[in-house]
């Protein structure tokens, strides 16, 4: 039975955030399964079961953002414990190959949307005595790689965020985290597969969404700024970050094991 307590959750009608919504509401939370249209947000709403809200909200859209961290200030305000920013978009290409409205279109969603509903989130939770906002974020952050510069600008300042954001609400209660996955099997991850994406994500193992909502508990659990996973692939990251130089000397080497990678990727999910 779901109690009075709420969750929210954007980007909850597939992958990482239904996976981590439906977690939320087998503990009994109230989620509130926030998605673009009505459409998306009832069918959140019907994979996740009893007790979930549908909550439409595009993220892409100024008002309706502003609309939507009213309601979580004002309306769930003190039921509200947790908020999981998930919602992402992914434009694969090179930037001169990239539109502005494309290069908008993430940057509001990915960084802009989700410090403003971090911020109202935070507001709230504060106010009732502290909670846990956590966010999806990349490899991309620490690490960014042609053909995704846009998408990795917007991690790595929504990395930035958080990190201060953080310190900032040390002592009120309030956690903020930031969850750190390479490559998830995905409908996000399958169009990059086929649509000119980074082939640096089929260089390693392709994580689940299980995994990912196992680093979200672990956030929620510790309340630590940063989870990466794999472990391996966030050392590697940090490790290149601070050797740039290395980088254009790794990456043909690297692309043609990622090439045989995405090929592997897209069989298997073929045949699934």
């Amino acid at each position: 039975m779901a109690s009075d307590k709420y969750a929210l959750v954007t980007g909850a009608a597939g992958g990482i955030g239904l996976e981590v919504a439906q977690r939320f509401a087998k503990r009994g939370y109230r989620v509130l399964a926030a998605e673009r249209t009505d459409d998306l947000a009832a069918r959140a709403v019907e994979k996740i079961g009893s007790g979930a809200e549908p909550v439409a909200c595009d993220l892409a859209d100024a008002d309706a953002v502003a609309g939507l961290c009213e309601r979580i200030e004002k309306e769930w305000g003190t039921d509200l414990e947790i908020c999981f920013l998930n919602a992402g978009i992914i434009v694969p290409g090179d930037v001169l190959d990239t539109t502005p409205e494309q290069i908008d279109l993430q940057l509001q969603i990915m960084l802009v949307a989700t410090i403003k509903l971090a911020r109202s989130a935070a507001a709230a939770l504060a106010a009732s005595g502290g909670g846990q906002i956590v966010a999806t974020v990349s490899q991309g952050a620490v690490l960014a790689l042609p053909g995704s510069a846009t998408y990795s600008t917007a991690k790595a300042g929504l990395r930035a965020f958080l990190a201060a954001f953080h310190l900032e609400m040390r002592g009120t209660g309030v956690s903020i985290s930031g969850v750190y996955p390479s490559a998830v099997d995905t409908p996000m991850l399958r169009h990059e597969a086929v649509h000119g994406g980074s082939l640096l994500n089929f260089v390693g193992t392709v994580s689940s969404v299980s995994d990912v909502a196992d680093a979200v508990d672990k956030a929620i659990r510790t309340g630590r700024v940063e989870i990466h996973l794999p472990v391996s692939d966030g050392l590697t990251a940090k490790f290149l970050q601070f050797a740039p130089r290395l980088v254009p000397l790794l990456l043909p080497f690297a692309n043609r094991i990622g090439e045989k990678g995405r090929k592997r990727y897209l069989s298997r999910t073929t045949h699934q």
